[in-house]
């Protein structure tokens, strides 16, 4: 017991120092890139400094994998060039016994990702884009989802457009049971639009079905509004079909508690939530992710006592962690195009490495 103690607390070392690695190369890569961005827009280094900060979280989860495949492949080339690994081999313990304490630190480290990193990656991002409207570089986000339906917002210099829709289809195309406010440029209300049904097309709400109520100026009192009824009406906008689908929210940006009540928001609108419903699932999946990277790391670094090779059998890991990744990125793409089943595109491929490296595991003990 106190020798995977001790095997537990050198990969909890090894762990550690890599995320300080990764770390600093973040800091360093996306400082200099956020440095050099702000610069160009004319604001002070300060700032791309801070950017960068804000960010690092986002950064720091996303390259967990390469942390703890690389805190793997340190410890075990550790312990093989000092002999302990010969040693702790030698005395009949199996690689098995051997791995079990890290497997668990593992799993622990993606569940700690999954329910405190990814509230912390939302944060970080809510951050920067609020610093990045702030600085008039990024614009306010003009669509949010709620429990009453859609909600859309533009405005230029003379007026401010409100929209609320009870559903949409999953296209984003067409819109049912909308109301459009209309206020000038002193928030004063000026028409009331309802229609059935209407879209975006060439830059001008098509609305079917329409009762409207318009400010007469002339009666000068805000209750005095003209009624009318209408088959067909057309309002210029500067929204599109593409905006309306590009703006929803970053899975990343949502806290993993509140993805499941967001889903159903989605959902109840019309909207398609796969791309939502395949990130839940992947942040259910990071322990095993990182459980399959770190069994790659260790089966290459525990490889390396009966070769002696540590330059290519590290080379070889951090290709064939590559591939894995690689693999990741490709289920994600199949799952939110819809051409494999979410659970398949979220749970494949971590339990394809942690299958491979099993194998090539037990194959050295036979052999």
């Amino acid at each position: 017991m106190i020798l995977s103690y001790y095997i537990g607390l050198k990969y909890i070392f090894s762990v550690f120092w890599s995320f300080l690695s990764i770390f600093f190369l973040i800091l360093l890569v996306d400082g200099s890139d956020q440095i050099v961005s702000m610069s160009s827009q004319g604001h002070s280094f300060i700032v791309g400094l801070k950017n960068a900060v804000i960010r690092s979280p986002l950064h720091a989860v996303e390259t967990l994998p390469l942390i703890i495949m690389l805190g793997s492949l340190t410890c075990f080339l550790s312990l093989t060039r000092s002999n302990e690994l010969i040693i702790t081999r030698s005395s009949g313990r199996s690689a098995i016994r051997i791995l079990f304490f890290p497997l668990v630190i593992t799993v622990l480290i993606g569940i700690l990702g999954t329910t405190i990193g990814n509230p912390l990656v939302s944060i970080s991002i809510k951050s920067s884009e609020k610093l990045l409207e702030e600085l008039g570089i990024k614009q306010r986000s003009f669509l949010s989802v709620s429990t009453d339906g859609i909600w859309l917002r533009e405005a230029d210099k003379s007026k401010q457009i409100v929209v609320q829709s009870t559903r949409t289809n999953a296209g984003g195309s067409e819109l049912f049971d909308l109301t459009l406010f209309e206020f000038d440029g002193e928030d004063n209300l000026k028409k009331r639009i309802y229609a059935k049904k209407g879209r975006i097309i060439n830059n001008y709400w098509e609305l079917k079905n329409v009762s409207m109520w318009e400010y007469a100026p002339e009666k000068k009192l805000i209750s005095d509004f003209q009624y009318k009824e209408l088959n067909e009406l057309l309002i210029s906008t500067n929204l599109s079909q593409d905006q309306i689908l590009n703006s929803f929210s970053d899975p990343r940006s949502i806290n993993f508690w509140s993805i499941p009540d967001f889903i159903k928001k989605l959902e109840i609108s019309g909207f398609s939530a796969t791309r939502h419903k395949l990130f839940y699932q992947n942040e259910l999946s990071r322990p095993l992710f990182l459980v399959a990277m770190m069994l790659i790391g260790a089966t290459f670094a525990m490889r390396y006592t009966k070769f002696n090779q540590a330059g290519l059998l590290i080379l070889t890991s951090v290709l064939v962690g590559f591939v894995l990744f690689s693999l990741e990125r490709i289920a994600i793409t199949l799952g939110e195009a819809q051409q494999i089943p979410i659970l398949l595109a979220a749970y494949g491929p971590p339990t394809i490495g942690i299958l491979v490296s099993m194998g090539l595991l037990l194959h050295l003990e036979d052999g």
